[in-house]
C-alpha cells in the first residue's frame, strides 16, 4: 500500500527499510564486488607506507589479475562452442581492433618519413586513448555493477537508477580530470609546466585573496571538486529523504557506492600518486576492477557450466577450464599470462626481468624503441577485451544471460 507524502515523486512504500537483493549472493557480494576494494587500498599501502618496488607489484598484478581477467572473457566467447556459433561474426570481426596499433606506427613512420615534424602524434595519440579508454572501461564496470543492483532491487527505469549514474559517472570521471591536470607526466605530454601548488587559505576572510591567486588549471582542479562534493552530497540527500518518507533503500548499491566512489575520489585528488608514475594509479584502480570481473564470470560459469550433466559435450572447452576455480585461474596465467609476460621479459620490455636483447634502447622512430610492438600486441589485447564487454553482458536484451547470472527478481 502506497502512502502520499505531498512530496512531488515521493511516496511511502511496504514495511520494509531497506531492499536487499544481492548479485552473487551477501557473503560473495560483500566480498568480491564490495569488499575487494581492500585490495587496492592495499596496493597504495604498498606504495606510501611500506615503500615496495612497484614495478614487482605491478608485475605480480598483471600475471595473477589482470591478464586473467582479459582470459576470462575469451573462456566465455571462443571456448564456448554455443556462444562461439552464437556470435561468430562478433568473436571474427572485433579482431580488426588490433590492427589499430600497427596503422598508428605506420602512419607515424610515414610522416617521419615524409619530413614532418610532429610525426609521432598517430602514436601518441593511440597510446592516450588506449590509457584513456581503459578508465571509461573500469568506469563502466561500476556502472554495470550499478545496474546489476537496480536490476536485482526493483529499481531499473527510475528517478534513482538516473540519479545513481549521474553520480557514479561523475564521481568517477570528475576527479579523474583534475588528477590528470595536475599530474606532470599527462602535463608535460600537452606541454604545460607542472601546476603550481595551492595558496594557503587561512580562513573565510581570505578567500577573495585565495581565489585571486588561483591559475586557470587551479581552477579547473577546484570546479571539480564543487562538482563531486555535490554530486556525494544529494546522493547523501536522496537516501536520508528516502528513509525519513518511508521508502525502501537499494542497501547493496549503497553499499558499493561506499566502496567504489571513496577509491576514486581519493586516489584522483591525493598528493602520494602525483609524485609516482601512471603506472602505480593503474595498478590502484584497477586491481579492485579485476576482483569484480572475475567474480562476475566465475558466478556465471558455475550457473551455465555446473547445471548440465553434458556441459563439456555441449559448452567445449568452457567447461571443462571451469569444473575447478584453481583450474580455471591456473589456465587463465598459463596460457594467458606466461606467454605474454615472459615474451616482455624476453624482450626487455619489464626492468625486473629483463633477458633479451636491449630492445628498449635500440630505437626506430624518433626515440621510439622496438618495444612499441610489444606494446601494440597487449594494447590490442586490452582494447579486444574493452569491445566485447560492450556486447556479451546485455541482460536486458538476452533472456539467457539473465538465466546464466540469475538475475530475474525474486517475489517481494
Amino acid at each position: 500500500m502506497s502512502v502520499g507524502t505531498g512530496i512531488p515523486g515521493v511516496h511511502r512504500v511496504g514495511p520494509r527499510a531497506f531492499n536487499t537483493n544481492w548479485i552473487l549472493g551477501p557473503r560473495d557480494d560483500l566480498i568480491w564486488l564490495i569488499g575487494s576494494v581492500a585490495a587496492a587500498y592495499s596496493v597504495f599501502a604498498m606504495h606510501t607506507v611500506l615503500g615496495w618496488n612497484m614495478l614487482i607489484v605491478w608485475f605480480v598484478w598483471v600475471m595473477t589479475l589482470d591478464t586473467p581477467h582479459f582470459f576470462a572473457t575469451y573462456s566465455r566467447t571462443y571456448f564456448d562452442k554455443v556462444e562461439w556459433q552464437a556470435r561468430k561474426p562478433l568473436l571474427i570481426a572485433t579482431l580488426g581492433v588490433f590492427l589499430i596499433g600497427p596503422i598508428a606506427i605506420a602512419l607515424a613512420f610515414a610522416s617521419m618519413k615524409a619530413g614532418m615534424e610532429f610525426f609521432l602524434w598517430p602514436w601518441l595519440l593511440f597510446k592516450i586513448g588506449v590509457s584513456l579508454w581503459a578508465y571509461w572501461h573500469i568506469t563502466r564496470q561500476h556502472y554495470g555493477v550499478m545496474r546489476l543492483y537496480h536490476r536485482k532491487n526493483g529499481e531499473t527505469g527510475t528517478f534513482d537508477a538516473k540519479l545513481d549514474s549521474a553520480v557514479l559517472y561523475g564521481c568517477l570521471l570528475v576527479p579523474f580530470l583534475a588528477f590528470l591536470g595536475r599530474h606532470d607526466h599527462t602535463r608535460q605530454r600537452v606541454g604545460l609546466p607542472s601546476i603550481e601548488p595551492f595558496p594557503q587559505l587561512t580562513g573565510l576572510s581570505d578567500v577573495p585573496s585565495f581565489a585571486g591567486q588561483l591559475h586557470w588549471d587551479q581552477w579547473v582542479v577546484a570546479a571539480t571538486v564543487v562538482v563531486v562534493v555535490s554530486l556525494v552530497a544529494i546522493f547523501i540527500t536522496r537516501q536520508a529523504m528516502k528513509i525519513l518518507t518511508g521508502q525502501t533503500v537499494n542497501l547493496p548499491k549503497c553499499m558499493f557506492f561506499a566502496a567504489v566512489l571513496p577509491l576514486h575520489i581519493y586516489m584522483c585528488y591525493t598528493e602520494h600518486l602525483l609524485m609516482t608514475g601512471l603506472l602505480t594509479f593503474t595498478a590502484i584502480v584497477t586491481i579492485y576492477h579485476d576482483i569484480q570481473y572475475l567474480a562476475i564470470v566465475w558466478f556465471y560459469n558455475r550457473n551455465r557450466y555446473g547445471r548440465e550433466e553434458n556441459a563439456e559435450r555441449r559448452f567445449g572447452l568452457a567447461a571443462k577450464m571451469t569444473r575447478k576455480f584453481w583450474i580455471w585461474m591456473g589456465v587463465a596465467i598459463l596460457f594467458g599470462s606466461v606467454p605474454v609476460w615472459g615474451l616482455g621479459c624476453l624482450l626487455n620490455r619489464i626492468p625486473i626481468c629483463q633477458y633479451g636483447p636491449p630492445l628498449g634502447e635500440s630505437t626506430f622512430l624518433g626515440e621510439t624503441t622496438w618495444i612499441a610492438f610489444f606494446v601494440i600486441l597487449t594494447s590490442g589485447l586490452q582494447m579486444h577485451h574493452y569491445i566485447l564487454d560492450q556486447y556479451i553482458w546485455k541482460p536486458g536484451s538476452s533472456k539467457q544471460l539473465r538465466k546464466d547470472m540469475n538475475l530475474e527478481r525474486p517475489a517481494q
